[in-house]
């Protein structure tokens, strides 16, 4: 028997089932090559409509995921595998920045782009924040949020200091550092296992007002070369002459025989050339550096056309990224770093992206964010047609392999953001969370033990199992006002 189109008469908001129109455009997930089918996706207009949904969905075992950019590589926006409840935040988008407190309230549904425009044009305020304008708050600031400004103001988590959230069981309340402390901990970096985050409160700082964008490109022949290069390039990252800059930031790509370092320094361009970071940088690399100054929007374009990620952007694509980040106390040897690109020797693009600063002041066990000892994130990819080549596959983790055997004491750590679905379970819990993943157990198993936030790699999945689906049951319309799909046996 099929699923039949009744759906909770409670919620306000758009129901999309399967079958329709509007289903198939709203579930094409933004990397083709993770095509999980959800049982439906629900737009809710507030957070009662949220509480609807989740009490409903949990009621029947049915797994449930948020979404706000559906910007996730395994696509766990669409629940990461079949049968999952998608509530799309879209409609809960609103910005508004308190003019005495500088305070700005965002919903878990708006995106980077409309956040970056609203805070400025309410008082020229910012947070720090990734480069890709179509990636949602919500996530973003769960996982980490890792951006240009982050060496000065820390992740996009850190300026969180409040979040209203619905719960498993459907309540809808806060959680702050005095109110929920838990689950405020839990929230920021891995709040999609704990619930539906329909709102934030951030700190803002005021934007700056001038920002010098650099670049220079070196071109190289052989693995060695590159390694060379590269080799010169954490050197550079590592010296107090950058970590003492926090209004510096730098990324390296590398594609085919280019490398290509930008990035930006906030300040004018006369400071910029004056900086001790510049100078040592024509030291090292024997090169001119171009460099232009913009404005604070111009900013934010400039990092948009600049990242590896806006080669994506709100494209659909069919990909699979490989991604590990670089421990300031454990950098790579000379050896792993020519060992890895003697492997990559067919220039798979690569990008890197400069951390600490701000970012690691804060404690590990402050947030469930915990890799905050990274000096840098590599990340290799690859964009292949349909169906996905597994040749492809195998290369990437091939890479982490190779550096991994040739640093075993390495300790990497994955960005919660990249997430990996082939990561093995026994390691990817440590690898996005470190020693913060017992803590995190434990708050799951208080707010939401019959696991109903759940995708393949959701704090429990290695060890809690759903509520299974009541399968043939229907919610009783006379108590609860609400109605459900049946499920076929």
């Amino acid at each position: 028997m099929g699923q039949r189109n009744s759906i909770a008469a409670g919620i306000r908001g758009d129901v999309r089932l399967k079958g329709g129109i509007k289903y198939r455009f709203d579930t094409i997930p933004w990397n083709l090559r993770c095509a999980p089918k959800p049982l439906a996706v629900v737009h809710p207009v507030d957070p009662e409509d949220v509480s609807v949904a989740v009490k409903l969905a949990a009621k029947y075992g049915i797994p449930i995921q948020a979404r706000s950019g559906g910007h996730s590589f395994a696509s766990y926006s669409l629940g990461g595998k079949d049968g999952a409840l998608i509530i799309d935040l879209n409609k809960m988008n609103n910005v508004v920045v308190d003019q005495t407190t500088w305070k700005a309230t965002i919903g878990g549904g708006a995106r980077l782009g409309r956040v970056t425009k609203e805070l400025y044009n309410q008082g020229k305020r910012t947070i720090a924040h990734g480069t890709c304008p179509q990636v949602g708050i919500g996530g973003h600031a769960t996982v980490g949020g890792q951006g240009p400004l982050s060496r000065m103001y820390g992740l996009t988590l850190d300026h969180v200091l409040e979040v209203e959230v619905v719960l498993a069981d459907g309540t809808i309340t806060k959680a702050s550092a005095e109110e929920n402390p838990d689950l405020f901990f839990a929230i920021r970096g891995a709040g999609a296992s704990f619930g539906v985050v329909t709102s934030f409160v951030f700190e803002t700082h005021p934007a700056p007002t001038v920002t010098t964008h650099y670049s220079f490109k070196l071109h190289f022949s052989t693995p060695q070369e590159l390694a060379a290069v590269f080799l010169k390039w954490q050197e550079f990252l590592s010296s107090p002459t950058v970590l003492n800059d926090r209004a510096f930031n730098s990324v390296i790509n590398i594609t085919n025989t280019v490398i290509l370092i930008q990035g930006s320094r906030i300040g004018s361009k006369a400071e910029l050339e004056a900086s001790q970071v510049s100078i040592k940088m024509k030291q090292l690399f024997n090169v001119n550096i171009q460099a232009r100054e913009l404005d604070w929007l111009g900013s934010v374009i400039n990092w948009v056309t600049e990242t590896i990620q806006s080669m994506a952007g709100s494209l659909t694509i069919p990909l699979y990224m490989k991604s590990l980040s670089v421990r300031q106390d454990k950098l790579l040897t000379p050896e792993a770093i020519t060992k890895w690109f003697e492997y990559m020797e067919t220039h798979s693009p690569t990008g890197c992206d400069l951390e600490a600063g701000r970012i690691s002041d804060i404690p590990t066990d402050a947030t469930a964010y915990s890799i905050r000892d990274a000096l840098y994130t590599v990340c290799a990819y690859a964009i292949a047609p349909l169906p996905f080549p597994d040749e492809a596959l195998a290369f990437l983790n091939g890479m982490i392999d190779t550096v991994s055997t040739a640093m075993p004491d390495g300790n990497f750590g994955v960005y919660p953001g990249y997430v990996d679905p082939l990561i093995p379970q026994t390691q990817w819990p440590t690898q996005y969370w470190g020693t913060n993943y017992p803590r995190l157990l434990e708050i799951k198993k208080k707010y939401d033990p019959d696991n109903v936030f759940s995708n393949p790699q959701s704090v429990g999945a290695d060890q809690m199992k759903p509520t299974p689906p009541a399968f043939g049951v229907v919610a009783d319309a006379s108590k609860e006002g609400l109605s459900m799909p049946v499920l076929g046996v």
